[in-house]
Order: C-alpha cells, then sequence, then structure tokens
C-alpha cells in the first residue's frame, strides 16, 4: 500500500475519489493518508494558539537539532505564545495549550521532576516532553488550515456525504435540510460509498446511516442494557429518573451480573440512543433497528 501510494497515479485516483466524495483531500502524514473533518470549526482562539504554539515549538534553538531530548520549560512555552496571542492571559493560554496539545493532540507529556525530600514545600518547574513527530504534525495541521473548504462552497451530495460521515445517522429531525437532499439523491450518494467496499448506505423509513462492513456485534454488558433502555422508554422520561429505570432495566437484562449504570447511560449517549433535552430522555430514531441477545454476553449474563 505505501509502494502504491508513492506512484503519482494513485495519488491522483484516492484525491479525485475523495475530493468528489467529500470536497476535500488528504494530507500525505509520514506515507500516511490524514483526513480531518468535523462537525464544527476550531474557533478563532484555538487557532491563534494553535498556530503561536506551533510557531513556539519549531523556533526554539533547543529543539532544533536535538532529536533525544526534547524537553521544553512549560512556562517559557507559555510566554512565547502569550508574545503572539496577546488578547488571552498567560492563564488562558496554559489551559488551552493543555487541552489542546497535552490531552487532545497528545504532543505534548508533562514531566515533573522527582524530589525526595516531600516535608518542605518546592518551587516545581513544570516542563513538557515534546513528540518527536511535532514538526510532521504542524506542517499537516498548517496545510488543513489553508485549504479548510467552508461549506457553502460544498455541493449539497458532499455536504450530505460529510454529515455521514461524521454523525452515527441523519434523519428528518436532526438534518430536515440534508435529509430532503438524501432523499432526492439517495442512489448515487450510496453509489459512491458503494466503490469504498466497505459501507453501504442503509435508509430507514425516518434515518439513514453509513453500515460498515467490517462491524462487529457488541458484548458488552452495558452496550445490551443501554438498548434494552432506549425500546423500555418508549416516548421518554424525565432525566432524574433515568438511573432508576437503567437499575431495573438491568435486573432484568442481565440476571446472574450487574453493570455500573453510569457506563450504560454513556453507552446510551455513544450509540445515539437517547437524546437528553430540556431535561427530558427520549429515545431517536434509530433505536429500532438495534437489537440484542444474551447469548452475545456470555454465561454471565
Amino acid at each position: 500500500m505505501i509502494n502504491s501510494l508513492k506512484k503519482g497515479s494513485t495519488q491522483q485516483r484516492i484525491n479525485k475519489y475523495l475530493d468528489d466524495l467529500l470536497g476535500m483531500k488528504p494530507e500525505n502524514f509520514q506515507e500516511n493518508l490524514l483526513l480531518l473533518l468535523s462537525s464544527s470549526s476550531e474557533t478563532a482562539e484555538n487557532i491563534h494558539v494553535i498556530l503561536a504554539t506551533l510557531k513556539t515549538i519549531i523556533n526554539l534553538p533547543d529543539l532544533q537539532n536535538n532529536q533525544d531530548d526534547r524537553v521544553v520549560e512549560t512556562a517559557a512555552v507559555v510566554r512565547q505564545v502569550h508574545s503572539e496571542v496577546v488578547e488571552l492571559d498567560e492563564k488562558v493560554i496554559y489551559r488551552l495549550i493543555v487541552k489542546l496539545f497535552v490531552d487532545r493532540f497528545q504532543l505534548f507529556t508533562p514531566d515533573l521532576p522527582e524530589y525526595e525530600d516531600m516535608e518542605h514545600d518546592q518551587e516545581v518547574t513544570e516542563f513538557w516532553d515534546v513528540d518527536p513527530n511535532f514538526n510532521f504534525f504542524a506542517q499537516g495541521m498548517v496545510n488543513y488550515l489553508k485549504n479548510s473548504v467552508t461549506s457553502n462552497k460544498l455541493t449539497i451530495i458532499q455536504q450530505v456525504n460529510r454529515a455521514l460521515l461524521i454523525h452515527r445517522y441523519l434523519s428528518p429531525k436532526n438534518s430536515p435540510r440534508l435529509w430532503m437532499e438524501l432523499l432526492k439523491n439517495k442512489e448515487e450518494i450510496a453509489q459512491q460509498w458503494s466503490q469504498l467496499g466497505r459501507f453501504d448506505l442503509e435508509c430507514g423509513n425516518n434515518y439513514a446511516l453509513l453500515l460498515d462492513k467490517t462491524r462487529q456485534p457488541s458484548k458488552s454488558k452495558q452496550a445490551a442494557v443501554a438498548i434494552a433502555v432506549a425500546q423500555k422508554i418508549h416516548e421518554g422520561i424525565p432525566e432524574n429518573e433515568l438511573m432508576a429505570e437503567i437499575k431495573k432495566v438491568t435486573k432484568k437484562v442481565l440476571t446472574k451480573s450487574t453493570v455500573s449504570p453510569s457506563l450504560v447511560k454513556q453507552a446510551l449517549l455513544e450509540f445515539d440512543l437517547v437524546e437528553i433535552k430540556n431535561d427530558f430522555v427520549s429515545p431517536t430514531v434509530i433505536v429500532k433497528r438495534f437489537a440484542f441477545s444474551n447469548d452475545l454476553l456470555g454465561d454471565n449474563s
């Protein structure tokens, strides 16, 4: 695959297909294709901090010729970013860098020195270990931000395809405009996705989704209980009654074991089985297409 990707003709075919499908081309990241797509754009504040942090790290003299020791002082990075992002104070910038580069991108790893004397207060200098692939990421991020395509430049079919890829499902309720366009162009959209040999476009009476051919039945207890809960609440229940309902359904579904109600609630949201609005929990339109069997859960069900 890597050797094939090096061929210009292969790159052109891939770029053309994805450009037709989604209105964007993938980035080449260390001989891998990277497609950055989300349901919303980054805030201007986040983008400013991202670009200033990329610039700061790339220009640090200590990192330019040193691949072994890639440790930077946190405060020094924050100060330099603040010199670029003057509209934010350093505390806010620090929190944003942690959110973006530590937690989300995982390009910085906190590095705190160990002290033997723990009985006395000491001033601890915080450091970050910078990922060796930082420069590759930086180039990909800059390319993405330069080539970002706004939604008004996309064809209506590209907008539908993006929504199908990002969201678990489309329906008349959650995407009324795109739903109508999907119905008008259903055959063309299904044919586009079929070229990958991986996704089937499944259209029900009031939902549509991309069905992944590599999917496997879930064997988690929380998924089984979540499906049962979503099907049990019918028209919906007040949010403050949800945990009690989960516990009640758990006893019926799992006769020989149990599962944390918080994990079940998490599964309800992850699988888009319910939506919570105005302190009320309602099942979504795709609940009916889910089914569970105690046989999949093993002997402990």
